[in-house]
């Protein structure tokens, strides 16, 4: 499954390759810290899943998530998993309306997190 990462902070970003690393299906290919380095990225490559922060160091991971839904986009759109700091009522109903279909608590659902993610990585081969 090739992955984007869209998350501005280095520790997280290691942390979820980490938990990652022994799981064979999951590759993360790239990751972004901000708005355009994601939408260019995604530009330029098909990605299957997206693991996407709300607030990043320019833009934010919703503004990411919309340019997936674009007429213009030319790939497949990636399933997307959305980890944040902001795990209100209010951004989860957005990321519901974007089509976002895993919306998580980084500090109360990391583990659960990088479960799913293991777990649609079995869809892709």
């Amino acid at each position: 499954m090739r992955v984007l990462l869209v998350e501005d902070s280095k520790i997280l970003r290691e942390a979820i390759k980490e938990m990652l690393k022994d799981c064979a299906r999951v590759n993360i290919d790239d990751h972004a810290t901000n708005k355009l380095e994601a939408i260019s990225l995604l530009d330029t490559k098909e990605y299957d899943f997206m693991i996407a922060d709300i607030e990043l160091a320019e833009g934010n991971g919703f503004e990411v998530v919309k340019h997936t839904l674009s007429p213009d986009y030319k790939f497949k759109r990636p399933l997307t998993l959305m980890l944040t700091n902001h795990a209100h009522g209010y951004y989860k109903s957005i990321a519901k309306q974007l089509g976002v279909k895993y919306f998580y608590d980084k500090s109360m659902d990391f583990e659960t997190a990088i479960q799913t993610i293991e777990e649609e990585s079995k869809n892709f081969s």
